[in-house]
């Protein structure tokens, strides 16, 4: 019986020997997956450092922006204010000047119509004034009859 419990022994020594090789075998494909998983992890934190960066870039972009929008906002409110004012200031010149240009138009005409006025009076006496002479001279006998007829033909020149 000491060679069977010899071949025994042998034989779980074996068992034991290959077992501890496949579990040798096993440590290092673990070491290595374990080494392989850290190389990951340490990519993903730096992944995550990167990612974290660029969110807190973006924020700073996104709060940036967002006062740039908030002073646009406020330009443009201001800018229509002052374009409605200008409109207004428009509209009130515009009519202004419409009134102005009636006025004047109206001014212009009566003007017209006064110097029509004055040129038909100032035709008319000359028309008048024309006709006066000539009823003068017709009416007045002429230098040598009145000589000859006068009693005071001395008196005319």
């Amino acid at each position: 019986m000491s060679t069977a419990t010899s071949d025994q022994q042998q034989q779980i020594q074996q068992q034991q020997a290959s077992r501890l090789y496949e579990l040798e075998a096993t440590a290092a494909e673990l070491r290595e997956a374990n080494h392989h998983s850290q190389k990951t992890i340490e990519r993903l934190e730096r992944d995550h450092q990167r990612t974290l960066d660029e969110l807190e870039s973006l924020h700073k972009t996104h709060s940036r922006l967002e006062a740039q929008f908030f002073a646009n906002e406020t330009e443009l409110t201001t800018l229509r204010s002052k374009l409605e004012r200008a409109q207004r200031t428009t509209l009130a010149l515009e009519r202004s000047l419409d009134a102005a240009s009636s006025s004047a138009e109206r001014e212009r005409e009566a003007w017209q119509k006064r110097e029509t006025e004055l040129g038909n009076e100032l035709a008319a006496a000359k028309r008048k004034a024309t006709v006066q002479r000539r009823q003068t001279v017709s009416s007045t006998p002429t230098a040598s009859h009145t000589r000859s007829t006068s009693m005071y033909a001395h008196e005319i020149p």
